[in-house]
């Protein structure tokens, strides 16, 4: 009996509880039933399935890259004297044509785009634009360009003597910049506002340090918190690498410069794979024109025991040089180099892979003609794409953006070639750096 009312009695109290549990579920939603197939109600079925959906999107897409925007920076060299960048729309098979920003107006002395815009850095990961506006104004000025395709001014300031060429860490902070008019010149650092843009001189007391004449690269390692850079004339000629031990002190690294024996070409042509400590350069050896070296931490080098290395077999002839400009470029992933050379006077792009555990490059069946002059090599933040500007020369003689689309299995195939401009100082392209969008 005494069981039988301890049973009733437990009952009577989950049932209570039960009651008033349900009760406080729909006091709280107001008594309101959900309305199954109404997205935009928090109790519907369709709403938990679109926010476990976009989730599962947003996951998917973290830390990836699309291909969006390409810039093009020039001048023209007729009256009325203009310069600054355009900005040309990259849709899922390439370049489409279309231009979504063209900023080619007035040249100015004082502000940009300057009179002669010689060079773009675009800070890891991020929609900004920096731009060096060349001589006789020798501005940085930092646009950032938004995801809905809105262009902006954030900065423009005078740099320090001539500024030709900036690497950036990898989280964005810090900025090294070559002075070409210091003798010798010189690398200055800048600190870099992630937030807003901005840079400002951070130089403390191991800043400005001096390297040879007329540095045609420089590239910076974050992992080693190494400074790298190429020079082609005047001695010192080589390789130098300058390691940063803190914020206020630094020194070369041991046997820096590292002379590979032929001088590097005056190209901007340094290729670094830091999770390798591999970095490539070319030269100017007519046969074996890419050098390899592996580095430590202290950003001491040695030479790849078979490099140099050759692209394609015989005599070869250097892409075109324009203000540095690039003739190998690295795919953001650091499994393939893209290389311009010549053949008996035409011009060829070439993929090579890259052995990482080796550091051995080996030209691929990848090899297209390209146009006359091919320089500005890029190869797409995404991945996807390598661009290229060349000339059609004959009786054309047009500008043109060339471009081959790159596949995850190792092969290129050329998209249709798109017109610039006209050749005669209409407007001649000084840089060209992609924007893609990152997720």
């Amino acid at each position: 009996m005494a069981t039988t009312q301890l049973k009733e009695n437990t009952s009577i109290g989950i049932s209570i509880r039960m009651m008033i549990v349900s009760y406080i579920i729909s006091f709280f939603f107001h008594c309101k039933m959900p309305a199954l197939n109404s997205p935009g109600d928090p109790l519907s079925e369709d709403y938990g399935r679109n926010l476990v959906l976009s989730e599962l999107v947003r996951y998917w897409l973290r830390d990836k890259v699309a291909p969006d925007s390409l810039l093009v920076l020039g001048a023209k060299s007729i009256a009325p004297y203009e310069s600054g960048f355009r900005i040309y729309r990259i849709g899922e098979d390439g370049p489409t044509g279309e231009i979504d920003y063209s900023g080619i107006q007035e040249a100015n002395f004082n502000a940009f785009p300057g009179c002669q815009p010689i060079r773009m850095t675009i800070p890891p990961r991020t929609r900004d634009i920096i731009t060096f506006t060349g001589s006789s104004s020798n501005r940085i000025a930092v646009h950032r360009y938004t995801n809905d395709h809105k262009l902006s001014l954030l900065e423009d300031q005078a740099g320090i003597g001539i500024p030709s060429h900036m690497a950036i860490t990898t989280d964005g902070t810090t900025a090294y910049v070559s002075n070409g008019a210091s003798n010798p010149n010189s690398i200055n650092r800048y600190s870099r506002n992630p937030f807003t843009g901005s840079l400002s001189v951070n130089n403390g007391s191991n800043y400005p340090f001096s390297v040879g004449c007329s540095p045609v690269s420089l590239r910076t390692s974050t992992r080693d918190n190494l400074v790298i850079t190429a020079t082609t004339s005047y001695n010192p000629l080589g390789v130098e690498v300058y390691k940063n031990f803190g914020t206020d002190s630094g020194a070369f690294a041991s046997g820096s410069p590292y002379d590979p024996g032929t001088n590097p070409s005056s190209h901007n042509n340094l290729c670094l794979i830091e999770s390798e400590r591999l970095l490539y350069m070319t030269a100017g050896d007519a046969n074996f024109p890419i050098y390899g070296f592996r580095y430590d931490e202290n950003g001491t080098m040695t030479v790849l025991p078979n490099s140099p290395f050759a692209p394609d077999s015989g005599t070869h002839g250097p892409a075109s040089v324009d203000n540095y400009s690039t003739s190998m470029t690295l795919d953001p992933n650091g499994k393939y180099l893209a290389y311009m050379y010549a053949i008996s006077g035409t011009f060829y792009l070439r993929l090579l892979t890259i052995d990482v555990t080796t550091g051995n490059i080996t030209p691929t069946d990848q090899k297209y003609s390209v146009g006359n002059a091919p320089k500005h090599l890029e190869w797409d933040g995404s991945g996807k794409f390598l661009y290229l500007v060349s000339d059609t020369g004959g009786s054309t003689n047009n500008f043109q953006l060339e471009y081959f689309k790159f596949s995850n299995d190792g092969t290129l195939s050329k998209g249709p070639n798109i017109i610039i401009a006209p050749m005669g100082g209409s407007f001649s392209v000084s840089h060209m750096k992609s924007l893609p969008i990152y997720y």
